[in-house]
């Protein structure tokens, strides 16, 4: 029999796959757990036991979604909002609600899909089907949430779409056919555009009425009568300018013929070298602009020689997906008919994308591969990152040279894909939930190969993943945690810091599911906060819970009497729900919530109560080469076990056929009315015992107190 005293250092490397429960050959698996659930490793090697959550405040409609979205402006103003079914509340970081709500244009349904970036007090919002809005606070009681007033948008000669029926007298080729539009439709100036539905073609040549003109069908149509038709190009007429400066002046164009119309306000029209934006229509003929460059010369400009341009912004073409900040741009992307297009903003200038030629003009690119990969995020790692459904590309300017519209590298690193789910900045990394949403991965440059590289982080813990990540939030401080809510309610999270080669998953559960994380400073760090989907008294009810350093429940609250007292309320939220509690330190026995109270068997004067959850770290079976060989398969017992904690009280050790408590407190004069002290240092276990191929050990926390496993030493015999 081989006699052998291991130790397990750390648990850096967390909760393995048990697909990895083979793999002993490798350093991860010695510094790895079967199970560590409530608890996360920090980077320095233990297993510490998660915060607990304190209740902040309800949804607003606890049946439906929300999200939450940290608003940060500095340190000392930071701020949570939640997203609801068309409305924003305002959090303060101390958990109350600030009695701030805006009306919103997002619906519970659009929810996962909002995009956001912020630069100072501003924060832009995107989603595909609602323009650009923007978040601003103006005091702790004063928001504001509109539609954000951009200068110029992006624009582009798009037509007229029509979303009523035409029909003609023959879809098929040929001249001579009689369109009819179901509305009024068609002005003198429209001889010469071009009539788009589907793969089918006409010209107009010749406007008899508002609703009737005669085609030529270049390309056939699909049938006579089309629900949705566009009218392509610009009205086909001369076009005079009443004067062509100064910049900023009110102006007149008029054309030859009749060609405006009402809604070509805020519409621009290039001419001459110029740009105006229509302000105003006075008739058919005759409309006033702003000019917004000037042109050369107010000479008239024949047909074809100006155009009559439209935001690409819009409720047809839709609206960008996504967007950030980057070099002094506001860069937003990823609308429905352009989603391979990024449009850059003028330096400096978040509201105003005209385009140009010069260094600090707006600009407009497109982020070209061999299939349509709509963009879904945007963010900076050393460059402009750009994360597709289909792969992930870099966009900079030459060497050492910022973006310009005249001056664009883009460049395709890798062709993972991403999901919807925002990704997270750590360090000089950019993770991101890979497509399918069931792995994580970390985009960063590599010397070695001069290409950014997206390896997966997630790999020997792809089973913490494998439901789907459906929202992520990072704690830089005081511990370095990724926190990643699951779709089925779990939060896996990771702790990482990858100069200490620290990659570490673990599990979070509770009495219910969460939902969405978000992150803000504050003092000592980064505060997690979540939604939480809870069942109370038959009910579902979902809570805004921030974790808090030092609680050991859920969904709890902190109280406090100098006096003292034994009848504690401000437990509605938890109504019917068996609590844990902790008075004065001490834990006392589970109550019952009645009345939104709970009594204590004796005065208090401090408590913190709420849902229970039970930290569990255990153990892999140890691996130790010998003359015969491997350990693994053969009989193996515990003769001896330390365990090694820091500012540690309580806790209970299961396996090899043991279940015993650890006593964590010494009998004396004045104790029992005393919380038991923090423990630091070892306890110890002896004559576990024989187990066929097995060696682990679980280390259990059932009590709201703290626990901190920095090592786990064992005196085995093999019998082999």
């Amino acid at each position: 029999m081989a006699r052998l005293t291991l130790i397990q250092t750390n648990f850096t490397a967390g909760e393995l796959s048990p697909r990895m429960y083979g793999r002993v050959d490798i350093a991860r698996y010695q510094n790895g757990a079967e199970k560590m659930e409530n608890c996360w490793p920090v980077v320095h090697g233990g297993g510490v036991r998660r915060y607990g959550t304190l209740h902040c405040s309800p949804c607003k409609y606890p049946g439906g979604k929300a999200i939450l979205i940290p608003y940060v402006f500095n340190t000392q103003q930071a701020y949570i909002v939640e997203f609801g079914d068309l409305y924003v509340r305002i959090h303060f970081p101390d958990g109350t609600y600030s009695g701030v709500e805006l009306v919103s244009p997002y619906s519970q349904a659009m929810l996962d899909q909002i995009e956001y970036v912020q630069g100072a007090d501003t924060m832009f919002l995107f989603h595909n089907g609602v323009e650009i809005h923007r978040l601003r606070r103006i005091s702790n009681t004063e928001w504001s949430l509109a539609p954000a007033p951009f200068v110029v948008r992006p624009f582009a000669e798009r037509g007229i779409n029509f979303a009523t029926s035409m029909t003609l007298s023959d879809p098929s080729v040929g001249a001579g056919r009689t369109l009819t539009s179901s509305v009024a439709a068609f002005l003198a100036s429209d001889v010469g555009r071009e009539v788009w539905s589907g793969s089918g073609v006409a010209k107009v040549t010749a406007v008899t009425s508002a609703t009737v003109a005669t085609v030529e069908v270049l390309n056939a149509f699909p049938s006579a009568t089309v629900a949705t038709w566009s009218l392509q190009g610009s009205p086909q007429a001369a076009n005079t300018l009443g004067a062509a400066t100064p910049v900023g002046a009110i102006v007149t164009m008029t054309l030859a013929t009749n060609g405006w119309r009402p809604t070509d306000v805020g519409k621009f029209v290039k001419i001459n070298g110029g740009l105006l934006e229509i302000t105003a229509y006075s008739s058919p003929t005759v409309v006033s602009g702003i000019i917004r460059s000037a042109p050369t010369s107010a000479t008239a400009s024949p047909a074809n020689a100006w155009s009559l341009e439209s935001s690409v912004w819009n409720a047809i073409d839709g609206y960008p997906g996504t967007g950030t900040l980057f070099e002094q741009r506001l860069h937003v992307a990823g609308s429905p008919n352009f989603p391979q297009t990024i449009w850059a903003s003028k330096t400096g200038e978040s509201l105003n994308f005209q385009l140009g030629t010069k260094d600090d003009d707006a600009t407009s690119f497109t982020v070209s591969s061999d299939q349509i990969n709509p963009i879904l995020h945007m963010s900076q790692v050393k460059t402009l990152a750009v994360l597709t459904y289909g792969g992930e590309f870099t966009v900079m300017g030459g060497i050492e040279k910022p973006i310009t519209p005249t001056n664009i590298q883009v460049k395709n690193q890798s062709v993972y894909g991403c999901s919807r789910v925002r990704p997270i900045r750590i360090g000089n990394e950019l993770y991101f939930v890979q497509r399918a949403g069931r792995k994580l991965r970390a985009m960063a440059y590599k010397y070695d190969s001069d290409a950014y590289g997206s390896p997966d982080m997630s790999v020997l813990s792809e089973h913490l993943t494998q439901p789907g990540v459906v929202s992520m939030a990072y704690q830089q401080e005081p511990e370095s945690i990724l926190f990643a809510a699951r779709a089925d309610g779990v939060l896996a999270t990771m702790t990482v810091d990858r100069d200490q080669d620290v990659v570490g998953w673990a599990r979070q559960v509770t009495d219910g599911a969460f939902e969405s994380v978000a992150a803000i400073p504050v003092d000592g760090g980064d505060q997690v906060w979540a939604i939480v989907r809870r069942t109370i008294n038959g009910q579902t009810v979902r809570y805004i819970e921030r974790f808090v350093e030092g609680c050991q429940v859920d969904g709890g609250i902190f109280a406090s009497n100098p006096a003292g007292q034994s009848v504690w309320g401000g437990l509605a939220h938890l109504e019917g729900k068996k609590l844990d509690i902790v008075a004065d330190g001490v834990p006392m026995e589970q109550q019952v919530v009645t009345d939104g109270q709970i009594t204590l068997p004796r005065t208090a004067m401090t408590i913190q109560a709420g849902l229970p959850f039970i930290t569990r770290i255990k153990t892999l079976t140890p691996e130790v080469q010998g003359g015969a060989g491997s350990a693994q398969g053969n009989s193996m017992r515990i003769g001896e076990l330390t365990l090694r904690f820091l500012n540690t009280t309580g806790c209970r050790v299961k396996g090899q056929g043991v279940d015993q408590v650890i006593s964590f407190r010494n009998f004396g004069d004045s104790v029992l009315d005393q919380p038991a002290p923090s423990f630091t240092g070892v306890k110890r276990l002896e004559n576990l015992g024989w187990e066929r191929g097995e060696a682990s050990i679980e280390v259990i926390q059932d009590q709201p107190l703290p626990l901190h496993l920095l090592s786990v030493i064992k005196k085995m015999t093999i019998n082999d």
